[in-house]
């Protein structure tokens, strides 16, 4: 196309990221409404702000009592959590039970926690003193007060675009007076399996093998935010190929298998024959590196990872969840790191990307792995970034935490 940049190929493993979410963060997004019970999980279109003062009064962090000046402090009634209303305010040198969470009377200096005072009775009812056990000038003024607003004013953010809605966040909301949240919709993706040697069910014969990805990709996609709306088997044929590509709607197709340079491999072609452009082709690591990334005429992204079952899978972790953070609205995930337990050597071409297991916060590398072996993915905490020097036992070496580990 025109005026379009190059593809990038070959591209270091670090810049194939930054340019994945970048192209995810330009595909447009669609928002909908979700109440608070239907939102876990999801991700915020838009501040999210507090629609009252948090909290919302002036209330009691202790069981105990409110008292004003100095004691002993003859007491009133008691107040409650739950009532509504100002109560009337405190007298010097008077005081009244409080639970946690009640509205604070005006006038009150502090709360004397109920295990810090003693109730005596006198002619002119309850007294209450302060425990012997007691520091000397306690309660000091503003004890145990939750003040109206300390957390939060009213329109103050509580929580940022782009953040995931954990409990945490989802309880932050409901506190805050907000019923519905506005969230990314979840970007439709459709996913295609390429390869004539591809069976779907049973034991393949010798020239045939299982796809490792039609049984697991949509719940994976799933799970990382994505709507999954088909898959679909196609063989090696250039148009079948770019048909695939071309039909539908959404906002990602992936791929799987096409994306090297072999005489069957026609996801390349097919992308350009659809009228879109290569972004990334090809990214210096090891397994992995056929990875590709595209986008077509009509804006939607194309993720071909390499039909290799391990090195499809690494290409996801490495370039798909950057790619997915972007659709989503979300800041680059932060990478992780670990301690190697043993020496493990480089790839003569960019990263070398190696399946491990942490014990006691030790990495050690799976055994039997390589680009078509799944057995030390599918028993791996971890995956080892390891850079083309290698690394020692004992160095600290960055780390993708996949996130079904």
């Amino acid at each position: 196309m025109a005026g379009e940049s190059a593809p990038v190929v070959d591209a270091e493993w670090s810049t194939a990221r930054l340019i994945a979410h970048a192209a995810g963060s330009r595909v447009p997004a669609r928002v909908e409404q979700l109440v608070l019970a239907a939102a876990a999980g999801r991700t915020l279109a838009h501040d999210l702000v507090a629609r009252s003062n948090l909290p919302g009064f002036s209330s009691s962090a202790m069981d105990g009592w409110a008292i004003a000046g100095d004691g002993p402090w003859l007491l009133g009634s008691a107040i409650t959590a739950g009532t509504v209303g100002v109560a009337s305010t405190l007298r010097p040198r008077t005081g009244r039970p409080i639970a946690t969470g009640a509205m604070i009377p005006p006038g009150t200096r502090a709360i004397l926690r109920c295990e810090h005072g003693v109730v005596s009775p006198t002619p002119a009812g309850p007294v209450l003193s302060v425990a012997a056990h007691v520091s000397p000038g306690q309660p000091v003024d503003g004890a145990h007060i939750r003040l109206e607003g300390e957390e939060a004013r009213i329109g103050e953010r509580l929580v940022p675009s782009g953040s995931v809605l954990t409990p945490a966040r989802l309880a932050l909301a409901a506190a805050g007076g907000n019923d519905e949240v506005a969230v990314r919709a979840r970007p439709r993706v459709r996913i295609v399996v390429l390869g004539d040697e591809i069976i779907g069910a049973g034991v393949a014969m010798p020239g045939l093998v299982r796809d490792a990805f039609g049984p697991q990709l949509p719940s994976t996609l799933e799970s990382l935010g994505l709507r999954p709306e088909s898959v679909r088997h196609v063989g090696d044929d250039p148009a079948r190929t770019a048909a695939a590509l071309d039909e539908g709607a959404g906002e990602l197709v992936v791929v799987t298998g096409g994306s090297s340079r072999g005489t069957t491999d026609h996801a390349r072609s097919a992308l350009l024959a659809c009228g879109g452009r290569i972004l990334v082709d090809g990214v210096s690591m090891r397994p992995g590196h056929p990875v590709m990334l595209g986008v077509l005429g009509d804006g939607r992204l194309v993720l071909c990872l390499p039909g290799n079952p391990a090195a499809g899978m690494l290409a996801l972790l490495s370039i798909g969840l950057p790619m997915i953070d972007g659709l989503l609205g979300r800041p680059l995930t932060a990478l992780g790191s670990e301690i190697a337990g043993e020496a493990v050597a480089g790839a003569a071409h960019g990263v070398r990307l190696v399946a491990a297991t942490v014990h006691d916060g030790v990495a050690t590398a799976c055994e039997k792995q390589s680009a078509a072996m799944l057995i030390g993915l599918a028993n791996a905490d971890t995956v080892l970034v390891v850079p083309p020097a290698g690394m020692a036992a004992g160095e600290r070496v960055t780390a993708l935490r996949p996130p079904w580990a």
